[in-house]
């Protein structure tokens, strides 16, 4: 039977929950902006990010006992941060919020209703959850079909240099570490914000191999992949 887990650790059947439906796999969407343009043949297209992906999930719930299962389910749906549906093996979405639809009671002990969840725009690999620690320069494969925003932890003191992929990266880290976040684009260090850490654009990790190379101050690196699929 097809189901789901919320938070990698809350699966759908601890919640008393059955699909009632198969769950339509979306895919990811380039939005776009199409320009008219005086003289030229046709549009001037424009792409400006990606849009997010809507799950609606057909729930039953069991209410022999009252409406506590209910409640309890609507409680994790509502506070979850991502989703793996079991139709999707090795695949998570991250989500951004849910709305639960009014129950209904169709059938003797039993209650159904619907949850909607928007989600960022990718499905991400379950494997790009695990951190990689690199000690000395090497490489890093990609299983994914897009440019990872990777989080990056470098440790060293002072003005240090970074190269992905033959792209210099310099880091400012006077604390002994710093943390680049590249999918929420902010460094930090300890959870404190630090505006100074780059200068550059932050690193992405494109499919396939990429060669990292550690300059001089830096002991080592830890990064959470995020592997991800559109």
């Amino acid at each position: 039977m097809f189901g789901f887990t919320l938070n990698s650790a809350v699966p759908s059947t601890s919640l008393g929950l059955r699909l009632t439906a198969p769950v339509a796999i979306p895919a990811a969407v380039r939005a776009v902006d199409d320009i008219e343009v005086e003289g030229r043949a046709g549009t001037l297209t424009r792409f400006t990010g990606w849009e997010d992906t809507e799950l609606e999930l057909e729930l039953a719930v069991s209410i022999r006992d009252g409406l506590h299962q209910y409640r309890r389910a609507t409680h994790e749906l509502t506070n979850a941060q991502a989703i793996a549906l079991t139709a999707e093996p090795g695949i998570y979405r991250k989500v951004k919020h849910c709305e639960v639809g009014e129950l209904r009671r169709e059938l003797s002990g039993w209650g159904f209703f619907t949850a909607r969840l928007t989600c960022q725009p990718f499905a991400y690999l379950t494997e790009g959850l695990k951190p990689v620690m690199m000690s000395e320069s090497g490489t890093i494969t990609n299983p994914g079909l897009l440019d990872a925003d990777s989080i990056i932890t470098v440790t060293g003191t002072g003005a240090l240099s970074l190269t992905i992929n033959a792209r210099v990266y310099h880091v400012n880290s006077p604390a002994g570490s710093v943390t680049l976040d590249s999918e929420r684009l902010i460094a930090h260090v300890s959870g404190r914000v630090q505006a100074d850490a780059l200068t550059e654009a932050f690193p992405t990790l494109k499919p396939g191999v990429n060669r990292i190379t550690l300059g001089t101050g830096i002991s080592k690196i830890e990064i959470v992949p995020n592997w991800r699929n559109p």
